[in-house]
């Protein structure tokens, strides 16, 4: 269900008992939060969800609105504090037997969330399957962004368990103009050399031979946003790292960890395989159980795409019309995809769009 901006003011005439309500706003959503939380504590209502650069509604983007789940499950929501910080021993509730899925929505710019998701997955195995997204501003600036009923955090992850089955579907279409580097000198999101020259020398080296720019002149996101990295997987797309920034030490900073001396790939897009690969990840979610989706797409992809991105859109509703389903494109536009891989793996994807179908 999606409520426009206007209709804020009426979102407890939505919240459900016996669900986790799963609130997913825009970050210029006029809304108090905390009033919202305080609300539901009082009418005893379970609500959890974050905030992220827009969300998704039926083949449009929207920069203010909600889009409000309800996901079945036994569980309260769970806040892990101070990961961005450090805090990496933590405790999740154990998994009852009817426990099928794991939604995890964090703050996406903070630091640690490669290491968060490994202990995550140390501790719930692939027992269950997970889907999630990255929460935050498109300023990149870090504010308090997920929450539950004990508040709204920065620093933190939310882990909602759910009874419900999901299928995955997980695409993104870059493809490589050049590569393999060894990252042979990396600190957690931060890569400083390349083939043991200097990242970003090595960077600007490829992309200006592609493509007439001029990083001198021109803000690093608006090129970078058109060549990510891709670390590679034999046999399968490449994992994408986003660079975002350069630091005043001259190394490349992503959206999520990038391990020492890992293969990298440069990459580059093309509208319409970026487009085919919503497609494909939709059809790939799908049979004729789906009762609902959620879409985890990157809102670098809205930035690359610009207004090519309502055709990446259109597609994941046309592959709704071909699977046979009656239920509703929505989801949220994130800085960092999460979700299980084939073989039960957790992974943060960048520039990626996840399409998650519940049974």
């Amino acid at each position: 269900m999606f409520l426009a901006n206007q209709y804020i003011s009426s979102i407890h005439s939505h919240l459900k008992p016996d669900v986790t309500n799963l609130l997913l706003f825009a970050e210029k959503t006029s809304v108090d939060i905390q009033g919202i939380i305080d609300q539901a504590n009082q009418n005893g209502f379970r609500v959890a969800g974050g905030i992220f650069p827009m969300v998704i509604n039926e083949g449009e983007h929207h920069e203010a609105g909600c889009v409000v789940k309800y996901i079945d499950g036994d569980h309260n929501p769970h806040i892990v504090e101070g990961v961005g910080k450090g805090k990496l021993d933590f405790k999740l509730p154990p998994l009852k037997e009817n426990d099928r899925s794991c939604l995890v929505f964090l703050d996406g710019l903070m630091i640690n969330i490669t290491r968060f998701l490994e202990r995550l997955y140390e501790q719930y195995w692939n027992r269950v399957d997970y889907v999630g997204a990255g929460c935050g501003s498109l300023s990149l600036q870090q504010t308090p962004c997920v929450f539950d009923n004990t508040g709204i955090y920065q620093d933190a992850a939310l882990i909602v368990l759910s009874t419900e089955e999901i299928q995955l579907g997980v695409k993104h279409g870059w493809q490589k103009i050049a590569g393999p580097f060894v990252a042979n000198k990396t600190e957690g999101n931060k890569v400083y050399e390349l083939n043991w020259q200097p990242a970003f020398e090595v960077y600007k080296e490829v992309v200006k031979a592609h493509a007439e720019v001029s990083f001198e002149d021109t803000d690093f996101f608006s090129i970078s946003k058109g060549f990510p990295f891709g670390m590679y997987k034999e046999g399968k797309e490449d994992i994408v790292r986003d660079p975002i920034a350069v630091d005043e030490d001259g190394a490349l900073v992503c959206v999520g960890n990038v391990s020492q001396n890992v293969s990298l790939n440069i990459l580059c897009g093309n509208s319409q395989k970026l487009v085919e690969s919503a497609f494909a990840a939709a059809m790939e979610s799908m049979d004729g159980s789906t009762k609902d989706i959620l879409i985890v797409d990157c809102i670098s992809r809205v930035l690359y795409l610009e207004d090519s991105f309502d055709k990446e859109l259109e597609a994941v509703k046309q592959a709704i019309q071909k699977s046979g389903g009656s239920f509703k494109s929505e989801g949220v536009l994130s800085i960092g995809e999460i979700s299980s891989s084939k073989e039960g793996y957790l992974e943060l994807y960048n520039k990626t769009i996840v399409i998650s179908s519940f049974h």
